[in-house]
């Protein structure tokens, strides 16, 4: 068998193309090349521990300095009709009083005068008629919590 010429097929140049020319692709610096494959390579995070509860409570405020108001009441009355006009008032040494200067009692009726505070500790004190006349006898004591009735004179 004889091998058959066959001629070689025409193509035009007008229906295939030449492949299009590519560009070589630009010289990265080495610089860069590296911190582009770092930036591509996985980030590996260090382990999260999780809060422990005592972590997740948040601390316990401080407990407040008690305040005057949380003491124990203490009521003082005195059962004495001092006249038409006149006040009786109270002096001593304890929370909320002097000595100096007194501190009126409230007119419940006309013969019961009443003061109501709060205290911290036992104090001493003293009725005064209009904040200037000492009732006499020695300076009477009261505690925390107490309701004391009095009938002092003058």
């Amino acid at each position: 068998m004889k091998p058959s010429k066959s001629s070689p097929k025409k193509t035009t140049s007008a229906a295939v193309k030449p492949p299009a020319a590519t560009k070589p692709p630009a010289a990265i610096p080495i610089a860069a090349k590296a911190s582009a494959e770092k930036t591509t390579q996985p980030v590996i995070k260090p382990p999260v521990s999780k809060p422990t509860k005592k972590q997740l409570t948040p601390p316990a405020p401080a407990a407040p300095a008690p305040s005057q108001n949380d003491w124990p009441a203490v009521t003082l009355e005195a059962n004495i009709d001092v006249g038409f006009g006149n006040r009786l008032y109270l002096r001593g040494e304890g929370d909320g009083l002097s000595w100096n200067e007194g501190v009126p009692l409230t007119c419940q009726n006309g013969t019961t005068w009443k003061w109501v505070g709060n205290a911290s500790k036992p104090f001493e004190f003293k009725f005064l008629l209009n904040d200037s006349v000492w009732a006499r006898g020695e300076n009477l004591l009261a505690s925390p919590g107490q309701r004391l009735q009095f009938s002092p004179s003058f």
